[in-house]
């Protein structure tokens, strides 16, 4: 099993960006790694639940389950979030790749993936943030 730090606090240097949804619970997985699970309410979204964590490879993560998605939309588990200069940098495939094996996820977890085009809203998030 990989290893991966808890992050109770962490400042997003460009914006935090989805880069997959998993099937597996948010809880389940807080479970696996012995994170305590966060709960908030998201505005606009309603009941949240999950955890930020540093995996060993450094990518930064953040979980986030929606109450709303589970019980009506039929979601089973959280998006990932990442650093949008991260998933530029490393591309969709690497970044899904390392986000998985730091989770113990398999690929058959995944139920929804980032696209090549959700890649250039990141370029562009990450154009903004570095005034280029």
């Amino acid at each position: 099993m990989s290893t991966l730090t808890h992050l109770t606090e962490y400042v997003w240097q460009s914006a935090e960006f989805p880069v997959c949804t998993v099937d597996v619970p948010v809880g389940v997985l807080a479970e696996r790694f012995g994170i305590p699970l966060a709960h908030w309410e998201e505005p606009g979204l309603g009941d949240a639940s999950g955890f930020g964590c540093r995996l060993a490879s450094g990518l930064v993560l953040f979980l986030e389950e929606l109450f709303h998605a589970r019980e009506h939309l039929g979601a089973k588990g959280p998006t990932i979030y990442v650093e949008a200069t991260e998933l530029v940098e490393r591309g969709i495939q690497s970044t899904l790749a390392s986000t998985l094996a730091g989770l113990d996820l398999s690929p058959q977890s995944v139920t929804w993936s980032q696209t090549e085009a959700g890649l250039q809203a990141a370029r562009e998030i990450s154009h903004r943030h570095n005034g280029a």
